[in-house]
């Protein structure tokens, strides 16, 4: 899902950090010392999923785990995995450092939105339905990132439309697979640390 480098418009480049640096401004200011081990367990789940992934052109497909991220941190995990994504691209050539605006709109806007929604709607149901939340979650954030994704690329150039079809469409089952891994993980903590899930 990271878009590399040389791959972009300027336009489009400088419409990823006017996006980016207020909300991460904002982010950064939410940031809670009470959460240090949170933010850390919460990042290297980031940083380790993302490593197994399968390469697609200038991009890869690989567990993203934003929604889940989002869903225990609200806001700050938009901080959070923009350092995922930063070290990932300094150390293992993630997506790249101009472009680093777009793919943090991509990836980790989506999942502090839908997190700190998620967060608020599993205030208001039973225990029995939080994991359902959890698992729409997760997957749904991975769909909104590949759309957004899909329209970044295709705004870009029309010759990338037929690669943002196939990325798009090759996320549908890491969707599936990260609304699974977020049931089980809501399911979980709402028994061992509700605390983690704002309730």
């Amino acid at each position: 899902m990271h878009i590399s480098d040389g791959v972009l418009s300027p336009y489009i480049v400088g419409i990823g950090w006017v996006i980016t640096l207020p909300v991460l401004g904002v982010s950064v200011r939410r940031l809670r010392a009470d959460q240090v081990g949170a933010y850390g367990v919460v990042a290297a789940a980031f940083f380790a999923g993302s490593t197994i992934h399968v390469p697609v052109g200038p991009f890869s497909m690989h567990l993203v785990l934003n929604g889940m991220a989002g869903l225990l941190l609200g806001w700050g995990a938009l901080t959070i995995v923009t350092v995922g994504l930063l070290l990932q691209a300094l150390l293992i050539s993630f997506g790249g450092l101009m472009v680093l605006g777009i793919n943090i709109s991509i990836m980790a806007l989506p999942g502090a939105i839908m997190g700190a929604l998620g967060r608020h709607w599993i205030k208001q149901v039973s225990p029995q339905k939080r994991p359902w939340i959890g698992s729409l979650v997760g997957g749904g954030t991975i769909l909104i990132s590949a759309l957004l994704l899909y329209i970044t690329l295709s705004t870009t150039n029309t010759a990338l439309m037929p690669l943002a079809k196939l990325v798009f469409l090759g996320h549908i089952p890491i969707a599936i697979v990260e609304g699974i891994v977020s049931f089980w993980l809501v399911h979980f903590l709402q028994k061992v640390k509700p605390s983690l899930l704002g309730v």
